[in-house]
């Protein structure tokens, strides 16, 4: 079959992330500006700008698999230093190429993110571009969940009991029933790693909310073995399973009847 020659959108990196804010903070900023109006829809993106310089690898791909929610076509990164450590390290030193834009290349579009501003987010319900700050959820909670609430109860129909999720909101504050850290964005090495260090001296009651992780790979499920990093997790509470594929579409722990699952994945 044949397609169109896509178009390449330029996404301009600069700054540096807040402490806290991870590649999936940047990957759903992206998104929210860019779904609903189409900007990238079967393009190609291409990360440029001195910001990737300030970008680990895990971070880099991290943002890199969630392009596909934002409805674009294929994506590409510029490479440095980093990149080539990176492939040496798993042997693969040869592999290496510079890639860059040339001297007064042009694009059909460009996107400019201070990484910077970038805040911590969330995407609700029922689209990965439903993203907003997790400060302005926590803001305007109540109102947010009405309007969850309306368009899930559309969705679902009148059969069965009404869906529901204000219920989870008591005392000004928002309570999941499920966490799920999964797939080839949320079981990177590094966001596991800041998990043991967050969940570290903290035991997760086994009558509450239920943490399952599922590493990205087998090598990143052997690292963290290695390194006691599985260990102090399992201890925490948190259940670790093999690398799989599915948690894009929803695969694996779905939630019971009217239960929230708040999960970091694709």
């Amino acid at each position: 079959y044949d397609i169109k020659m896509p178009g390449v959108i330029g996404i301009y990196l600069d700054g540096e992330p807040m402490k806290g804010v991870g590649p999936q903070d940047v990957a759903l900023a992206l998104i929210g500006r860019t779904f609903q109006e189409g900007l990238v829809k079967n393009a190609v993106m291409e990360f440029i700008g001195p910001g990737i310089a300030n970008l680990s690898i895990d971070y880099r791909a991290g943002i890199d698999v969630m392009t596909t929610e934002s409805a674009a076509l294929s994506s590409i990164w510029c490479t440095d230093e980093k990149t080539e450590e990176y492939l040496a390290e798993h042997g693969r030193k040869e592999a290496y190429h510079t890639l860059k834009p040339e001297e007064g290349a042009c694009y059909d579009g460009l996107i400019e993110i201070d990484l910077s501003k970038v805040e911590c987010m969330i995407a609700l319900p029922f689209h990965p571009s439903n993203a907003i700050p997790i400060r302005e959820f926590k803001e305007n909670m109540e109102e947010v969940l009405k309007k969850i609430e309306a368009e899930g109860q559309k969705i679902k129909g009148s059969q069965g009991e009404p869906f529901s999720i204000l219920s989870n909101m008591r005392d000004g504050e928002f309570y999941a029933d499920q966490a799920l850290v999964s797939g080839c964005s949320g079981g990177m090495f590094e966001n596991i790693t800041a998990m043991a260090d967050i969940l570290k001296g903290y035991g997760i009651p086994g009558n509450g909310l239920n943490l399952g992780i599922n590493p990205a790979s087998l090598p990143v499920m052997a690292d963290l073995m290695d390194q006691g990093i599985a260990g102090e997790l399992a201890v925490c509470g948190a259940t670790l399973r093999p690398a799989i594929c599915g948690p894009c579409f929803g695969v694996t722990d779905v939630p019971a009847n009217n239960q929230v699952s708040i999960r970091h994945m694709t």
